[in-house]
């Protein structure tokens, strides 16, 4: 038989290359076309991982310290986790029946997703409308919509409510004393198209303390912005490296409440748009990275999308017999719209709003029926106490005709 350390390193060399964390997806899927399929391939052959390196654009002269410190990081990874020698999650037990550990039961996941208050936002509609999808954990908010329609000013605003969610009345009251001790929490925003502009952001802090406590210290503001951290990318290399080293900066950040991606389509859309599956194991991997992070440090996360037109009717379908439009197939321009980035990453966010501007005529008519309710609710308020007392004078007219029957 062999020894358990020659079987430790077989285990190591035969690990599947995109099991190992510390190798990105691009430089991981780089190795995969240079055919090294396993992490024995990648130790074996140190040349092909300059040359992925090279592709996925770093400098030559920084390619061999980098290769170096990639190998290095993932034998420590695979030593550190024991992979060789870590137990199944089908275990034996001592009649020789297979046993499940380390499951949690329903009613514990149940009782630690209440355990996590959700958001408070001004509009009630939109709370109750998204319910649950406002607390955090490990589920993404996807929200979606054409130009215009408002996704960064409903991000910048959910992100705020995260940031001004742990301040209290008595604890704004005491900031002006001292604003560094107040409870403002962190975030962190990843903008991708330069969306995010910190004077708007400010206005809406403004306007949420507004609403929850009938003042705005200057102080708070100031707070809320300093611990708001913004990250600029510029293309999907930026984008996807930024939320894949985000983990340690979360630790040294505990006191991070929120992550917000805008937006994920931004860059993935042109410059993988010739290579969708190497697109589509990269928006797994960054939906699994974000999942992670949420699940572990219990935060919200919000991610925003474009739309795309898709068209019905496809050549496949025609050859397969399953449009059978009275046209015979032939309107093969009706199109709709639907979020971008494909199937694969439609089934990622665990809850997706969707984002629709109205034509002026429907915002009108809206308008005045906001002004119909406001003033229907007036003029209840107005005839509450005029019922009460109606009903008063009618009790005791009541009560005065059984006294009178009574004597």
């Amino acid at each position: 038989s062999c020894c358990p350390a020659s079987m430790a390193i077989d285990t190591m060399e035969a690990l599947d290359l995109r099991a190992v964390a510390s190798i990105p997806t691009p430089i991981a899927d780089s190795l995969l076309s240079r055919g090294c399929r396993s992490w024995g391939d990648v130790i074996k052959v140190p040349e092909a991982t300059k040359a992925a390196l090279t592709s996925c654009r770093v400098p030559e002269e920084a390619s061999d310290a980098l290769a170096q410190k990639l190998l290095l990081a993932g034998e420590q990874e695979l030593r550190a986790s024991n992979i060789a020698g870590r137990a199944p999650a089908a275990a034996t037990d001592g009649h020789g029946q297979s046993t499940w550990r380390g499951a949690d039961s329903a009613l514990a996941i149940l009782r630690r997703g209440q355990d996590l208050p959700p958001l408070s936002l001004p509009c009630r509609g939109l709370c109750g409308l998204l319910g649950s999808a406002l607390r955090p954990g490990g589920a993404i908010l996807e929200v979606c919509g054409l130009p215009g329609s408002g996704k960064t000013q409903l991000s910048m605003q959910l992100c705020a409510a995260a940031q001004l969610a742990p301040l209290t009345r008595a604890s704004a009251s005491a900031a002006s004393a001292s604003p560094q001790q107040a409870p403002v929490a962190e975030a962190i925003y990843v903008d991708a198209e330069g969306s995010f502009v910190p004077r708007r952001y400010a206005q809406i802090c403004r306007g949420l303390l507004l609403e929850r406590f009938g003042e705005a210290s200057e102080a708070i503001i100031d707070l809320t912005l300093q611990r708001m951290h913004v990250c600029r990318t510029y293309d999907a290399t930026e984008l996807f490296t930024t939320i894949k080293q985000l983990g340690p900066f979360l630790k040294r950040h505990p006191n991070v409440k929120i992550i917000i991606v805008d937006s994920l389509a931004f860059s993935f859309r042109h410059e993988f748009s010739e290579n969708t599956t190497q697109r589509a194991r990269l928006l797994m991997d960054i939906a699994s990275t974000l999942r992670s992070y949420g699940a572990a440090h219990r935060l919200h996360l919000v991610v925003t999308n474009h739309m795309t037109t898709r068209f019905a009717g496809s050549f496949g379908a025609l050859n397969n017999g399953s449009n059978n439009n009275n046209n015979g197939g032939n309107n093969m321009g009706a199109g709709w719209l639907t979020p971008a980035l494909g199937e694969s990453w439609a089934h990622q966010p665990s809850t997706q709003l969707r984002l629709e501007r109205l034509p002026e005529h429907q915002q009108h008519q809206h308008q005045q029926q906001q002004l119909q309710q406001q003033r229907r609710r007036r003029r209840q308020g107005r005839a509450q106490p005029r019922l009460r007392r109606q009903q008063q004078e009618q009790q005791q007219r009541m009560w005065q005709q059984q006294r009178q029957q009574q004597e």
